[in-house]
């Protein structure tokens, strides 16, 4: 099976390594390290990739043959809306991505619960494929994590203007901005490209550099401030600012920026565009971010 190790799970190519068969040994091996640590569900989401939705309801189907009760996050979701799920429900989470990386891969990052991220020498796979398939209930979450974002955000957005252009890249984040936007009552003008789930992200790779950004580069060259651009990867857990005239903001002045706009309240950052507030939730939320700025750039 040609599936390599990453920091917090497994990545593979499509129908090479990482195949159906696979998944459900991934699953079978994550299900036995969920109930070795005596936890008793599990959370199952995935990104926008092909074939995906289906890879997740076979490892749903697989851990519950185990004799956890299981739950497939309605999809595609983004990783913020996967941990706040894993931390409402108290469960360990198996999440189908591959985040920033070409279409052609998959991969799945494992949780023993929210914010605790499980490396793959943790997890025993077995010989054979597993035969046993249980039952398991889908779940959406969204309105309830909206509900989280817009109580982080605060007050104090609502009479910026301006317009807000943001790039999904085709991946899990699509959609959710929008309705952000509507439960705060914003009156920026939102503006969202690429929002649609599309397996080949529209043919680059979802990762919010420069040269996968070049609708959303011509657009901010174009427009006049009041405005500010965003790109999401493929998973929605990494973040990239575009201001007017096309300006890419490095990661460390993005930090800064929010920095400026918390007035003090904790933000971890990874270097490369992810932002975790631990005051919020327990994984990175690119959104949460993303709202802060409009304080500081619009």
């Amino acid at each position: 099976m040609e599936l390599y190790p990453t920091q917090d799970g497994f990545l593979g190519e499509i129908a090479k390594g990482f195949t159906f068969a696979a998944v459900a040994r991934l699953a079978a091996g994550f299900g036995a390290r969920v109930q070795e640590e005596g936890l008793g569900r599990v959370v199952v989401a995935h990104d926008a990739r092909f074939l995906a939705g289906e890879m997740a309801e076979e490892a749903a189907g697989v851990l519950a043959g185990l004799g956890l009760e299981t739950y497939l996050l309605r999809g595609p979701a983004p990783l913020p809306l996967f941990g706040f799920a894993l931390e409402e429900l108290g469960a360990a989470g198996f999440y189908l991505s591959a985040g920033r990386r070409p279409a052609r891969y998959q991969g799945v990052r494992l949780r023993l619960g929210a914010g605790h991220p499980l490396a793959p020498e943790g997890v025993r796979l077995p010989e054979e494929t597993p035969e046993a398939r249980g039952g398991f209930q889908v779940l959406d979450r969204k309105k309830a994590y909206l509900e989280r974002l817009a109580q982080s955000a605060g007050e104090g957005l609502g009479a910026k203007a301006g317009v807000v252009y943001l790039d999904t890249l085709g991946g899990a984040g699509g959609g959710l901005m929008p309705l952000a936007f509507k439960r705060l009552g914003l009156g920026a003008e939102l503006r969202e490209l690429h929002p649609l789930p599309h397996p080949l992200f529209y043919g680059v790779d979802p990762d919010p550099k420069p040269e996968n950004l070049s609708t959303l580069l011509a657009l901010m060259k174009a427009v006049e401030p009041p405005a500010v651009g965003f790109a999401l990867d493929g998973d929605a857990d990494r973040l990239a600012v575009v201001l007017p005239g096309g300006e890419v903001l490095p990661p460390e002045e993005v930090l800064a920026r929010l920095q400026e706009a918390l007035g003090g309240l904790e933000v971890e950052a990874d270097g490369e565009g992810g932002f975790r507030f631990p005051w919020h939730l327990k994984e990175k939320d690119p959104f949460l971010a993303a709202l802060f700025l409009l304080k500081v750039l619009l």
